[in-house]
């Protein structure tokens, strides 16, 4: 049946009724009074008895007040509530705030001892006292009228309001008309006064709008404001208060925020979408519950809020839900709503039959989106596809149809192997040299240390510091019984910890692993062992993150992962067998043959079942289930290759399945059979449209196989839309996204695919993503036996330039010319060769689609270089001042010889080196492409000679000669070269900067010039900068105070404390050597040190 409008019944959801504080319309019986409050509340007034007679005969307690005290601590029977109040409010300053609602028991005690009249009225003179400091005795005062209810008095009588509200609003009519008399006895003129009397009685609803009222005409206020809205019940009035209340603030008061949206039901939308717009909510988490608020509230305002928010994070999710508590009204505002029509249509994918019912309540507008969207889906279920044509698994996947498996079961079979550690050449080495011990220190008391551990002691970091550090008649005999309960750090001392005891040191690093596995797994690559086998094989079959380095070490330890895991894998059921399954179906056959012989003929036959599974056929327990926003009637379809039409919907459906089931490292087997038979294009529009869905839908993370599926389906065209969301995605919380967005652009693995990786390697605004972009990079030219810089050498595409570097852009009737300037921005000159401001748009005059797609040409080109132009002028420079060298063959290929790269190449002085490592005369390209020397004579390279970017300090006596020649050539510079300064950092000039302050931020610029701030130490403070050098050395700058990780200017400004050269691996805080070792830097490196420093320093 269709909702109409104007129509809404709102119930409370069950969840929130014990936090909403009730009105007499809602009320409950009234609580009953607890006598284990009463006996709690005369333990207290016993206790502190002396201090309240001290409170209330303080000589700046007024008359009033101290009489009231005296009488109630006398217990005369007509003591007013005053004096309960000046009692409680000297308890409470004993209590303090971590006791404080200790107090609440007084209520109780007032119940039972005089009525609730009484207990309301006590509560609400407490409001009106000042919160005076925690002082024995100190003066009970009134607070000023106007004061806002903040202090431990104030707070006090809040929580003492929420609570008797309960009880006050569940009164029997006679004694809520005393309770009411009580409190209008009281009520004065303190606005906090006014809000807690409110509180407990708000149906008084004069008293209501007059506080709210005087509340909302003032500023500030702000913990009345939050109070009153447990009493406002009508929209307009609460909409203008809640507008002034920090939603942050309200969101964590959960009797205020679900007493006002639970009292006001879909009246809360407009409050609740103010909030969800405010600046003062930032976190996640009550954007979140603002946005639940609404899905549940029902009503069009709550609908229509969420509809206009639906590109904002997480209003999706709350929409989706919405939409599902309501669908006519959902469809009906959906329809009524200008968009591009998707939401409308999935929402009508699930609810075709309401169409009929909705369609006369539309506008003509909204009619005709529906029937559009009707239209669409229609249209995408009627197949073009032959059934012949569509493969076989999309028609029958094997989740319809499961195959029963029967497994042999070999219990009982012992592994065979012992605990090795097998090193990579230089491996050991590298580790053993590691910092924790230094950076951390720790106990040297070697024999008090044993001794704990012999007496089952287990001292954290000390016992850490005592296996690296202590002596080895002391280590030896106890660190294969050690088992560390302390592995934060683990990837820091568990190198070291392996390298000194190996096999011995390999239980206690599995069980530190077990526990951080995330860094711990790196660790246990060197370690052979059952025990890391069995972790290895459920980490590669688990988890996510860690499944890289299980494949790693698989790869390592092939026949011992074979022979440990056999035993497991046709062992009896359970997660162990299906883990060590899933690990031998990875490893290669003969190997798992061979290891199962080893257990008999029976683990043979186990093993070959194993192996004989259909890769297919391995399916989880529980399969996905395909969430709204994929539906397949409204993403673009999947044409077959050949033209053999379009996959229909229930195809469709099962291929977005498959890419559920598969993860970038872990794909389904069925998309390498699907894949092959459908449009490449096509088929990466699909899977576009299929990640924006997810993006539209609020990234939920059960989902982020759509991210996935861009490595399996995608092309050229989704790495450019991809990259710039990998960028961003960290500033919006999404790090985990980025990090995973990376390992989408390596999976699709063309040339430009790696060369948007690399940029984001080379520079990003977030720190961590640029790491992980850079192990990314270095991970790929491992695999391709090169460093990180000569695969980004062999990364530059062509873009479709010719051998001149240039590109022809036809028309038709007139052609344009492209070119490039210093700093690789292209241009366009017409025939005559003037150089145009942009290229024209086609004309009438020009050939429609040679001159379109040359338009589209250009502009995609413009887009490729303005990605990666910046880039390549930076990492040139780089390349100057770390003084890489070339072959003359590397030279041609990857630099003269380039397209692209030729016109930043010609702009630049190069160097060729002797034998002996010596510069041995510069040279440039030459407009002809060869070389030529400052007397511009044609000097030819040797395919095996040396060359590299010359710096001035190359040049010597050359330098003027060559500055020469580029001005008379009118040759710009991608960057300073030639006009670089040559000065070296020396001692002095150390000294000079010592003790120069600069502000946080500045010192940040160190970073973009390759600089690095050092490892945090106590309290995140991060202490120094520290610069890579030739020699595997840093070049430190040490800072004090340091900066807060996180947090970059917390700690103030920064002072220069000291300039010096160090061991790489070395900790380089409190420097106790007196020299800074600067005469040993090379005569480039110090010159580009001291140009770093002078440049953010001075």
């Amino acid at each position: 049946m269709s909702e109409m409008p104007s129509v809404e019944t709102f119930v409370v959801p069950v969840g929130w009724k014990r936090f909403v504080l009730p009105r007499r319309s809602s009320a409950a019986a009234s609580p009953s009074v607890k006598a284990t409050d009463v006996t709690a509340a005369e333990a207290l007034l016993t206790t502190f008895e002396g201090e309240a007679r001290a409170a209330v005969d303080n000589p700046l307690t007024p008359a009033d007040i101290a009489a009231a005290g005296r009488a109630w601590l006398a217990g005369e029977p007509a003591a007013p509530p005053l004096g309960a109040a000046a009692v409680t409010q000297a308890v409470a300053r004993e209590l303090q705030w971590p006791r404080l609602d200790e107090s609440l028991a007084l209520l109780g005690f007032w119940r039972s001892r005089r009525g609730l009249p009484f207990a309301a009225a006590a509560v609400a003179e407490l409001a009106a006292f000042y919160p005076t400091a925690f002082t024995t005795g100190g003066a009970i005062t009134r607070s000023v009228p106007d004061r806002d209810a903040a202090g431990y008095t104030t707070v006090l009588a809040r929580r003492m309001a929420y609570r008797l509200r309960r009880a006050v609003v569940a009164a029997r009519p006679g004694e809520y008309e005393r309770v009411v008399e009580a409190l209008a006895a009281v009520r004065g003129p303190s606005l906090a006064q006014r809000a807690v009397i409110s509180v407990m009685a708000p149906d008084e609803s004069g008293w209501a709008a007059e506080i709210c009222a005087e509340a909302t005409a003032r500023s500030g206020l702000d913990a009345i404001k939050q109070m009153l809205l447990t009493v406002v019940d009508r929209e307009e009035i609460a909409t203008p208060l809640a507008g002034q209340v920090n939603p942050w603030a309200a969101l964590r008061q959960s009797e205020v925020i679900h007493t006002f949206v639970g009292t006001l039901g879909p009246e809360a939308a407009p409050a609740l979408a103010q909030w969800c717009d405010s600046p003062r909510q930032t976190d996640a988490q009550s954007r979140q519950k603002l946005l639940g608020m609404l899905a549940v509230i029902g009503g069009d305002q709550a609908f229509q809020a969420l509809l206009d928010r639906r590109g904002q994070p997480y209003v999706p999710a709350a929409l989706a839900d919405a939409a599902a508590r309501h669908p006519a009204r959902a469809m009906r505002l959906m329809a009524a709503t200008p968009d591009d029509g998707r939401l409308l249509a999935n929402h009508l994918a699930g609810n075709r039959s309401l169409a009929a019912e909705v369609r006369p309540l539309l506008a003509a507008e909204a009619a005709a989106r529906l029937d559009e969207a009707e239209a669409v889906l229609t249209a995408a279920e009627t197949a073009k596809a032959a059934s012949g044509d569509v493969p076989a698994i999309l028609l029958d996947p094997p989740w319809q149809s499961p195959v029963e498996r029967h497994p042999i079961v070999v219990d009982g079979l012992a592994g065979t192997g012992e605990t090795t550690v097998v090193w990579a050449a230089g491996e050991r080495e590298s580790w053993a040299d590691g910092s924790w011990a230094a950076r951390h220190g720790g106990s040297r008391d070697w024999a008090d240390i044993a001794g704990q551990l012999d007496n089952g002691g287990n001292p954290t970091w000390d016992a850490i510091f005592f296996f690296l550090q202590g002596p080895d008649e002391l280590t030896r005999p106890r660190v294969g019984a050690w088992r560390p309960v302390y592995s934060y750090d683990l990837e820091d001392w568990g190198p070291e910890l392996l390298a000194r005891y190996e096999e011995a040191a390999a239980p206690a690093l599995a069980e530190a692993a077990r526990r951080t596995p995330l860094v711990g797994a790196p660790v246990l690559a060197p370690v052979a062992a059952p025990e890391v086998a069995l972790l290895m094989a459920g980490w590669h079959a688990r988890s996510r993150p860690i499944r890289r380095t299980a494949a790693a070490w698989f790869a390592r330890h092939t026949t011992f992962a074979a022979r440990a895991l056999v035993p497991i894998a046709v062992g009896k059921r359970g997660n162990a067998r299906t883990d060590a399954e899933a690990a031998l179906r990875v490893l290669p056959r003969d190997e798992v043959l061979a290891a199962a012989g080893r257990y008999g003929p029976e683990a043979v036959a186990s093993v070959e079942e194993i192996l004989a599974v259909d890769p297919l056929t391995v399916l989880p327990k529980t399969m996905p289930v395909l969430p709204d926003w994929a539906n397949p009637a409204t993403l673009p379809p999947v044409r077959l290759t050949g033209d053999r039409g379009e996959l229909p919907l229930d195809a469709v459906r099962n291929l977005i399945t498959m890419l559920a089931l598969s993860r970038l490292d872990a794909v389904y087997p069925g998309v390498g059979v699907v894949v092959p038979e459908c449009e490449p294009a096509g088929l990466a529009g699909f899977g576009w449209a299929l990640f924006e869905a997810w993006r539209a839908a609020g990234h939920p993370a059960k989902q982020n196989w759509a991210l996935d599926a861009l490595g399996l389906l995608g092309d050229d065209e989704t790495v450019r839309r991809l990259a710039p969301v990998i960028r961003a995605w960290p500033g919006e919380g999404g790090h985990a996204r980025a990090v995973t967005g990376l390992d989408v652009l390596a999976a699709i693995g063309t040339d430009v695919a790696l060369l948007y990786l690399n940029g984001i390697a080379r520079k990003v605004r977030f720190r961590g993503l640029k790491e992980r972009a850079e192990e990314k990079i270095a991970e790929l030219a491992a695999e391709l036996g090169l460093t990180a810089d000569e695969l980004a050498d062999r990364l530059v595409p062509d873009l479709g330039l010719d051998a001149d570097g240039g590109m022809v852009l036809d028309y038709g009737r007139r052609s344009f010319t492209v070119g490039f300037d210093e700093q690789l921005k292209p241009f366009v000159t017409d025939a005559t060769g003037r150089r145009l401001k942009a290229l024209p748009k086609p004309g009438a005059q020009d050939d429609a689609v040679p001159a379109a797609e040359a338009y589209e040409r250009f502009a995609a080109l413009k887009k490729d270089v303005r990605a990666i132009a910046a880039d390549q002028v930076r990492r040139l420079e780089e390349a100057m001042t770390a003084q890489r060298r070339w072959t003359g063959e590397d030279f041609r290929q990857f630099f003269a010889g380039h397209p692209l790269l030729r016109h930043l190449v010609r702009r630049l002085v190069w160097v060729r080196f002797d034998a002996a490592g010596a510069p041995a005369g510069g040279v440039r390209l030459a407009e002809d492409r060869s070389l030529a020397d400052v007397t511009d004579e044609t000097v030819t390279l040797g395919d095996d000679e040396p060359i590299g970017i010359a710096h001035p300090v190359h040049l010597g006596a050359d330098l003027a000669a060559w500055a020469g020649v580029f001005a008379d050539y009118e040759i710009t510079q991608p960057f300073p070269q030639l006009a670089r300064g040559t000065e070296p950092l020396t001692s002095e000039r150390a000294a000079a900067l010592t003790g120069v302050t600069v502000p946080s931020t500045r010192l940040l610029g160190l970073e973009r010039r390759g600089w690095r701030r050092g490892a945090p130490q106590d309290a995140g403070v991060q202490g120094w900068f520290q610069r890579d050098v030739p020699g595997g050395r840093h070049l430190v700058l040490e800072i004090s105070p340091g900066i807060a990780v996180g947090a970059v200017d917390v700690l103030g400004d920064q002072t220069v404390t000291a300039v010096f050269l160090a061991p790489a691996s070395g900790y380089h805080r409190r420097r106790g050597d007196s020299d800074d070792r600067l005469s040993e830097l090379d005569p480039i490196t110090a010159a580009e040190a001291l140009r770093d420093l002078t440049e953010v320093l001075t």
